[in-house]
């Protein structure tokens, strides 16, 4: 089969969810034909873009051959995951299997359907672990959970697959559509808190630092990525900028005008205390984060007030 070029039509896998469905509606608003793949484990039908195809499909179980050779694709976008790190200590062949083993399926689907680019959004805080230097693409990958070491071994699935390839590693992604709980989710789980307790559980001191990024700066770099004719390469996604958990509910508080009141709980098993990841590559292309940590956080506390 002749390996189709363009973003013409394109298929998002895990596009009911909170990356996904933000990435599936700037495909759509730029003339891309969608096709949604989402388990709605974690996600909703409910985010899926008008205009879009959506089909229920758990990409570690479901025969993906036939429905991607019907659509098509130019370009595939993989963004379905198991992305709590506690859930893949909890259960990590269920991690495993969605991970890497649904992983695989969907490269192997991509190219038996000739696709001309393959998209995958695997972990940048996850995989390089403990950094207390800017971790760049060529940081030796140090995992500290199931979920890191499943994301790196999908990363190299994605390889071996043989097509034309993107790689993106995201720093803690946050915004609109986030769920408590998945990765990175401390954004999404400190204004859930606010808003229904009014008190913020930390894990750990507080102390340790995350590097926030919002979806649509990570949206925008996704399209950049896809666009590009390289065969093969890997991309840092970051503000560029440490913020300690404490720093974070600071600014929450200042955002919600009220203080709250503080629990300090044990550190979750495979957090790392500090994750710091430079973008440099993706500045080189011209991309450049737009919204700032507090600016963001803003707009998610609007329906507080």
């Amino acid at each position: 089969m002749t390996p189709r070029t363009g973003r013409d039509r394109a298929i998002v896998t895990g596009g009911a969810g909170f990356v996904g469905s933000h990435l599936a509606d700037r495909l759509i608003a730029e003339g891309v034909e969608v096709l949604v793949v989402d388990d709605l484990s974690t996600g909703s039908e409910a985010n899926v873009t008008d205009g879009a195809r959506f089909e229920q499909r758990d990409i570690a179980t479901s025969e993906l051959d036939g429905l991607f050779r019907d659509w098509r694709p130019g370009i595939v976008y993989h963004l379905a995951a198991q992305a709590s790190v506690p859930l893949s200590e909890a259960d990590p062949l269920r991690d495993l299997a969605i991970n890497v083993v649904g992983t695989h399926r969907v490269a192997t689907a991509a190219r038996a359907a000739g696709a001309g680019r393959l998209v995958f959004v695997s972990s940048g805080g996850a995989i390089y672990g403990e950094t207390a230097r800017a971790a760049t693409p060529r940081t030796l990958p140090a995992p500290r959970s199931h979920y890191g070491v499943h994301k790196l071994a999908a990363e190299g699935h994605v390889r071996l697959a043989g097509l034309p390839h993107a790689i993106a590693r995201p720093s803690n992604i946050y915004g609109p559509r986030q769920s408590p709980g998945l990765e990175g989710a401390v954004v999404a789980a400190f204004l859930d808190q606010a808003r229904r307790t009014g008190r913020l559980t930390i894990h750990g001191d507080g102390g340790q630092t995350r590097d926030f990024v919002h979806v649509r700066d990570v949206v925008e770099a996704l399209w950049r990525i896809g666009g590009l004719d390289e065969p093969a390469s890997l991309w840092n996604v970051s503000s560029g900028r440490r913020t300690t958990v404490l720093e974070l509910a600071e600014i929450v508080e200042r955002v919600v005008g009220r203080p709250l009141v503080r629990t300090m709980a044990e550190r979750r098993p495979g957090d790392v205390r500090d994750s710091a990841i430079s973008s440099g590559g993706l500045r080189r292309l011209g991309w450049r984060p737009a919204v700032g940590l507090e600016t963001g956080i803003r707009e998610l506390a609007d329906p507080l007030d």
